[in-house]
């Protein structure tokens, strides 16, 4: 797939690292002054700052968790918004991203705990490419090992480590392939060799 036809992925791949990048200038190297202000806190949330459901999604806590998520999206990402089309694909990526903050907001309610990272949103990419694998039957073996793998693979990463929120992962998964469910690829034909 080419990048040309994944504008939503390549928009997210460069906000996110933009804010990355605002980060290292504004307070360190995990950007910690824009994590005071904009992560995913639950006692934040109930004071009213609702946005850090939004926002959390944009940082990430260093190089490596930054890396390994664009490296998620952009590989995800070509796919399923060719096949969905970009007004779709922005549809289930912003429905993962919040299903998968308010998954993570819920987790952890009543806490201080500070939730970063696009994967909830990555993940419900992948849940919807799960979903594709349905409703494109000729490709359906090959899309859902593309991406249950990922998502077992980032299931048990997350249990088997205590700073990574699972509920936001499962979240962005059940989000992105409810929204996905819900809509119609507007490339299927193109992608099983239809006319």
């Amino acid at each position: 797939m080419s990048a040309r036809f994944a504008p939503f992925t390549i928009a997210m791949l460069a906000v996110c690292w933009a804010v990355f990048g605002l980060g290292l200038f504004a307070g360190g190297p995990n950007g910690d002054t824009l994590v005071r202000e904009y992560a995913l806190v639950p006692s934040a949330i109930a004071a009213g700052q609702w946005w850090r459901i939004i926002t959390g999604a944009f940082l990430h806590a260093g190089f490596t968790h930054i890396l390994f998520n664009s490296i998620a999206l952009y590989q995800s990402g070509l796919f399923v918004e060719f096949a969905y089309g970009t007004p779709r694909f922005a549809i289930i990526y912003v429905v993962a991203l919040i299903t998968g903050g308010l998954a993570a907001y819920l987790s952890t309610a009543g806490s201080d705990v500070a939730t970063i990272g696009a994967s909830g949103a990555i993940m419900g990419v992948f849940g919807a490419m799960a979903v594709l694998g349905f409703k494109l039957p000729a490709l359906r073996q090959a899309l859902l090992q593309s991406a249950i793998v990922p998502i077992i693979l980032t299931l048990g990463y997350g249990f088997s480590h205590s700073n990574i929120s699972n509920a936001g992962h499962i979240g962005g998964v059940v989000g992105g392939a409810l929204a996905a469910l819900a809509l119609r690829p507007a490339r299927g034909r193109a992608l099983v060799g239809r006319p």
